[in-house]
Parts: structure tokens; sequence; C-alpha cells
């Protein structure tokens, strides 16, 4: 792992770096956006604490899943031991709690466990201290009473910095030009890594140099690309495309069999492509979920039973799931 020190990150730095239980607050928050650090920061805290003292480091969706295992098996005894004894508990990424009822209760007796019995507790969070209240309003006003310390989004410089030394690492020349282009079209350290990767084995692919001309092409190629990710706007700008349908009818109201037929094909592919729910589907759509089952149900029932529309479909959603290069698709 390539770390880069500077402003963004310094204060959580030299407060995870100097970590002591003995003097810690009891809680602890590191939070900001994605893809910044925040994970590396809890686990080197937990690696350099770890012979030293009783501690635990934990993904907030081992919580969750850890936590309805034991309750299914009638564990909760032992679960609890394990995760309210130690001295020190790290919870990361506890945005993962969101939604999740239960876990956020067992969650907030788990902080009020180790509150009374003196341990300490170091949480990483996605976001702002402000975004907390989807946890609940009693775990949030604790968090927000530790310990709040934030990782903020690193400079162009910093990703500029952190490019430098991760072409470095794998032994690559690459011109100045083509890193500061590529720091405008990133934002944190994950998408550096990604961009770099995908950006030499386009090269690579091409047999060409990894210059400014080569990442120009390559830009050009992931824009193209991303039409034809399966997202539910690109699915239903291809339903209309090929249907012949007006985008905007799609998403009205209105009931023409040729509009309806449009709808149906992208709730077909929304739902089997993107797994998004009914309700969710219903919302992009404006349409009530029991519409949404009704429709989606009925064109599965025509895919086995009609041969046109089994063809329809097939070509529909192999539009989506063939993995080819854009030259090979824009000639489809």
């Amino acid at each position: 792992m390539i770390w880069i020190s500077s402003d963004f990150n310094r204060m959580g730095e030299n407060i995870l770096n100097g970590y002591s239980p003995d003097r810690a607050p009891f809680s602890t928050l590191i939070y900001g956006p994605a893809g910044v650090g925040k994970s590396e920061l809890l686990l080197h805290c937990f690696k350099r604490l770890k012979n030293q003292y009783p501690i635990l480091h934990l993904d907030a969706q081992d919580f969750i899943k850890s936590y309805a295992f034991s309750a299914q098996e009638g564990t909760l005894t032992q679960f609890r031991h394990r995760v309210r004894t130690p001295a020190v508990l790290i919870v990361d990424h506890l945005e993962l709690l969101k939604g999740k009822v239960r876990s956020i209760e067992e969650f907030y007796h788990t902080y009020e466990a180790l509150f009374q019995s003196n341990c300490k507790m170091i949480c990483g969070f996605r976001g702002e201290p402000s975004q907390l209240d989807v946890l609940g309003h009693k775990l949030a006003s604790r968090l927000r009473g530790g310990l709040a310390v934030p990782i903020r989004q690193p400079s162009r410089d910093d990703i500029l910095n952190y490019l430098q030394r991760l072409a470095h690492a794998k032994f690559l020349i690459l011109e100045e030009q083509v890193l500061e282009a590529m720091t405008e079209e990133i934002d944190n350290f994950p998408e550096a890594q990604n961009l770099l990767k995908d950006f030499i084995q386009y090269a690579n692919k091409m047999e060409g140099a990894l210059d400014k001309e080569a990442l120009t092409a390559y830009f050009v190629y992931q824009k193209q690309r991303e039409n034809f990710r399966p997202t539910p706007h690109n699915i239903v700008r291809h339903v209309a495309t090929m249907t012949g349908t007006n985008l905007a009818d799609i998403y009205g109201a209105s009931r023409v069999p040729k509009v309806r037929e449009a709808r149906a094909l992208a709730i077909y592919g929304i739902r089997g492509l993107c797994q998004l729910s009914y309700p969710e589907i219903g919302s992009l759509l404006n349409k009530s979920h029991s519409s949404v089952i009704k429709s989606y149900q009925q064109l599965q029932d025509l895919n086995k039973q009609d041969p046109e529309m089994s063809e329809k479909i097939k070509r529909f959603l192999g539009y989506f799931n063939a993995q080819d290069d854009v030259n090979f698709r824009n000639g489809v």
C-alpha cells in the first residue's frame, strides 16, 4: 500500500499513530469520503496495538452477519461477549448499518456496554457526522459526542503525488502531462489505481505507448463503453432506441401498447441486470410497485410463450451482456 501523508489526512494519521487506549477518549470517529485511506489507518492502528491489548477489528458488515447468525442460532451470549469485552473495539464502514434496525440497536447496546466497562471504541464512517442520523438518533448523538476526526478529500497535488509513486512502484515511465491529465479524471486513490491499471491494459491491447495520445484515446474508449454499462438509464435509453419509442413516454403515463411493451422491457431489464427491487424500479419509472410486478410477470410469461418476444428479449439483454469491445458493439 502506497501511503500519502498530507494536509488532508494528517490529523487522523497523527491521532491513530499515537493512539493509546490508556489515554484515548472512549469513542473516536474517523470520517470522510470514500477512497481516502480511512480503512488503512484503522487497520494500521489495529496491527500496532494487537500485541499490547485485547483488541478486535471488525467491518460493520461482519458485525451485521455475525449478529444475525447468532440470533438465529441462539448464540447471542457468545457474540456479545466477543464484541463487548475487548479493551478496544474497531468497527469500520459504519454506514453499512443503514437500514439494519436490529443491528443498529445491537450496536448501540454494544457501545453502552463498552462504555460501562471503561473500554474504548474506534469507528470508521463514510460521510460527515451530520449524516450519522441514518444510524438512529441515540447512536448518532453518542458517536458525535466523542472525538470526531476528519479525513478530507485529497488535493490534485496529492493525487498526482500518489500516481507518481504508483507508477514508480510498477517500474513505469510516464510523462508528467499524462499523470496530470489523469488527476483531472479522478477524486481518490482507488480511482487512481483503477485508472492506471485500465490504461495500461488498454495501451497493451492497442500495442501503443503510454503517452498523452494513448490516454486521450483511452478516455474516448471509456466514454463509449459507459453507454453499454447496464445502468437503469442506459437500459431505458436502449429500449427507446430499440423499439422506436420516445424516452419520455417510457417514464410517463402513456398506455399505448407500443409504449407499454417498451416499458415492460425496461422493467424486465432493470430487474434482471441491475438487481433492483420492484419499489426501486417503480420509483425510477414513476410507477407503483404493484404495476411493476405485474408488468414484469407478464413479460416473463411472454418470454416463455412467444418465440418472437423471446428473441427480442434475447437481443435486448445481449446488448448489455456481451463483453466485446466497443468497436464490435458499434457494428452490431
